[in-house]
């Protein structure tokens, strides 16, 4: 069945809902984007670290790049995790999905904190690593696109973008504990130790969170509107045809600004740790402060982003993001190579300023453009092709091209690029949401 009868196509039903269950929903939605990019985060943090355990290589700048080769080369399944999860999403329902979801995603990160080094078992270690963060991702692939239409279908329309906005700040959250962990590991232990079992740590917190998300998930009710499509017998047999039939215009489109926000989140969010380490010379330590201090920054900047958008419009907010980056990221980086660690961290700190316009509003952006019978797949497979190309790729495209190259402003340039790229795409579409706070469809 590929038609929606109870509402026009595209329409997301304004919902009442007490505080107390908007609270629970909000929570059991985002619990498994914060486990998620933890996951991520620490291991993106944890590089230079990994790359000693993992990786037997007597040039630590090539341990590190297959360090990040690993990294990438999981995210080659999350398209077809966004194609599974997403078809599940719209056949059996979102909160069944996100419920089965949470618990091969948070038991792949779970083996990997128990994992033996490279010293214990030799090439078994990177080789089960790399199965682990493949199954990690492929299992994920259906968490962000399935929290964010779970709160859009229950939010009321005026406040969409915020509700929505609990995911990317859960995300953002999940970075931020990862930065904190890692600083605090860094500063309380040996090299040794931090090789030794300091780096398990964050891998193994997703244990008890995954038990809390998993319970949390089963008792949230599922969204209005997928009920309704369940009333009217209406749900779609198959999502993917549909969507590719009568919406891979939207689906192409959401693939180019998805390249802003998934280089943004590897390359301003995760990458410069190691970049300020790497490139500018400091400490880990030091680094990790940054990162950390920046986040704590973005948290609250990702609210007034959604805020915003719940104003002016998504692809308002959407486009300012993309000529900030356009405008900035050369002469930030530039000024970084001459500037202090106070004047590094304030950079940083202007870098994800600006991202947190997109990261607030693409969410809600996404759900927005696919009716109800499509948009869990709608969502999840720009989303993950787009984190595949475009966000796993980018640490490593950014490291070797610095090594081949010798220029320490490749990340800068990629960040333009794909600004460009995004910019382009919004500018041949017309804003989804009104002044007055949501447009129905």
């Amino acid at each position: 069945m590929a038609t929606y009868p109870v509402a026009p196509s595209g329409s997301i039903t304004a919902s009442t809902v007490s505080p107390s269950r908007a609270r629970s929903t909000v929570v059991a939605a985002s619990l498994g984007t914060f486990i998620e990019w933890l996951d991520y985060a620490s291991y993106a943090y944890l590089a230079t670290t990994l790359s000693g355990v993992f990786f037997k290589d007597s040039d630590p700048a090539v341990a590190l790049l297959q360090t990040f080769g690993v990294f990438a080369l999981s995210f080659l399944m999350r398209p077809f995790g966004g194609l599974f999860w997403g078809h599940f999403g719209d056949r059996i329902g979102r909160r069944r999905t996100l419920t089965i979801s949470i618990v091969g995603m948070g038991g792949a990160t779970a083996l990997i904190g128990v994992l033996p080094s490279y010293a214990v078992i030799g090439v078994g270690a990177p080789a089960i690593l790399l199965i682990l963060r493949m199954t990690q991702s492929f299992c994920a692939a259906g968490e962000y696109s399935g929290a964010a239409v779970l709160l859009a279908e229950h939010a009321p329309k005026d406040r969409r973008a915020r509700w929505v906005s609990a995911v990317p700040i859960s995300t953002a959250s999940g970075f931020l504990i990862a930065s904190f962990l890692v600083t605090l590991l860094a500063g309380l232990l040996s090299d040794d130790a931090m090789h030794g079992w300091g780096w398990r740590v964050p891998f193994l917190l997703t244990i008890p969170l995954t038990a809390l998300a998993w319970s949390l998930r089963r008792r949230v009710d599922e969204s209005p509107d997928f009920r309704k499509l369940q009333d009217a017998e209406s749900v779609e047999d198959a999502p993917l045809r549909d969507g590719l039939v009568k919406h891979w215009r939207p689906m192409l489109r959401m693939l180019c600004v998805m390249s802003v926000n998934a280089s943004g989140y590897y390359l301003v969010l995760t990458y410069m740790a190691t970049y300020i380490q790497t490139e500018l010379g400091l400490s880990s330590f030091r680094s990790s402060f940054i990162v950390t201090t920046a986040l704590v920054a973005y948290l609250p900047l990702l609210y007034v982003g959604a805020q915003l958008s719940d104003r002016i419009g998504r692809r308002k907010v959407l486009l300012i993001n993309c000529a900030l980056f356009l405008i900035l990221s050369y002469p930030a980086f530039v000024i970084l190579g001459s500037v202090g660690v106070v004047g590094i961290l304030l950079i940083q700190v202007l870098l994800v300023a600006v991202f947190s316009l997109n990261d607030g509003t693409f969410a809600t952006y996404f759900v927005e453009g696919f009716p109800t019978n499509v948009r869990f797949t709608g969502f999840a497979l720009p989303f993950n092709i787009g984190v595949a190309i475009f966000g796993g790729t980018s640490p490593l495209i950014a490291a070797w091209l610095i090594q081949e190259t010798g220029n320490d402003y490749v990340p800068a340039f990629l960040i333009m690029a794909f600004a460009l790229l995004g910019a382009i795409a919004l500018l041949t579409d017309r804003d989804t949401n009104s002044q007055s706070g949501g447009m129905e469809k």
